[in-house]
This record gives structure tokens, sequence and C-alpha cells, in this order.
């Protein structure tokens, strides 16, 4: 698997429950016009989801947009099941990534803040995936979807001449671009 067929198995997973929800509130109206008044606010939450993570996407896998700020990732975040308390104000791709690898490094509810190319993520549950950690600092790994991220991670910091950086330990983990 490619690093780009990897990304958009990654994506369509993470859209996949946002389709899924406007998919089914259709098919219950259609069965049943009597539900239209409850759908509405269901077609709603699903349709902002939905815009919010594909902003996301397309800012951290795209081309550099002046769109990258902290509302992005706030209404990103605001679509996640787990509870992240943010601090930073992004504005390129490179931190996007950081953002992204960091939330999954996370695992569940946590705190990351983002100051110029570091971010440190501090969390009860922490990920010490070793092969994640291999993929982050560009050491060969099988191109996974759940490895996407680190992947990505490494790539823009390459493409940036750039290299990450990692100190961790049990409740935190810092990554760096430099």
């Amino acid at each position: 698997m490619t690093l780009t067929e990897a990304i958009v198995v990654r994506m369509s997973h993470d859209l996949a429950g946002a389709v899924g929800a406007v998919a089914n509130t259709l098919d219950l109206i259609k069965m049943d016009s009597s539900f239209l008044g409850d759908s509405v606010e269901l077609l709603e939450t699903s349709s902002h989801q939905l815009t919010a993570r594909l902003n996301f996407f397309r800012a951290l896998f795209g081309a550099e947009t002046k769109s990258i700020d902290r509302a992005l990732v706030e209404r990103y975040l605001a679509t996640l099941a787990i509870k992240v308390d943010f601090k930073g104000e992004p504005s390129n791709r490179n931190h996007l990534a950081l953002i992204a690898v960091g939330l999954e490094l996370l695992g569940v509810e946590g705190h990351i803040k983002l100051v110029q190319n570091q971010l440190t993520i501090k969390g009860d549950h922490l990920h010490h995936d070793p092969g994640y950690f291999q993929a982050l600092m560009g050491s060969p790994v099988p191109c996974d979807p759940k490895w996407v991220m680190a992947l990505w991670l490494h790539e823009v910091a390459v493409q940036s001449n750039l290299s990450v950086q990692i100190a961790a330990d049990e409740e935190t983990t810092t990554l760096s671009l430099v």
C-alpha cells in the first residue's frame, strides 16, 4: 500500500460515520415522512461534522492554504469522541500534521499545546506504539492506515527540510520539528 492509498483509506474511515448517519436518516425519512422534523438536527450535526473533517483533511493533506488557523482545528476537535484541551495558533500544514499525530498519541482526553514547531501532548493514557514512533522518525515501516498521520508528519517535515524529534515519558510526549 502506498502512502496515498493509506491516506484515502484513513480519510474514508474518518468520514464514514457521518456519511452513514446522513444516508440512514434519509432512508428513515423516505420510509416515514413524519420523521422529517426529528431528522433535521441529525442531518445538521452530520453535515457540520463532515464539513469540519473535510476542511481539516484538505488543509492537512492538500496544498498550503490560508485557511489554516485555530478555528479550523477547533471545528475538527469538536467532531471527535474525545475531549481535548487545545492551546496554540496553527498556521501551516506542519502544525496540522503535529496536531493530527498528537491526537493519535493522546488516545483519550487530555491536553495538546502547540508553540511554533513544537507540540506537547499530556494525558493519562498516551500511546507508546514502537511502530508509530518508528514511522515518525522515518524508519521503514509498512504503509498502514493506522500509521498515516505519523508517516505524513515525517513526509511534511522532510518537504520542509526539517526532522521530527520526540521526547516522551508516561504522561507527556513532545514532538518538535527542527
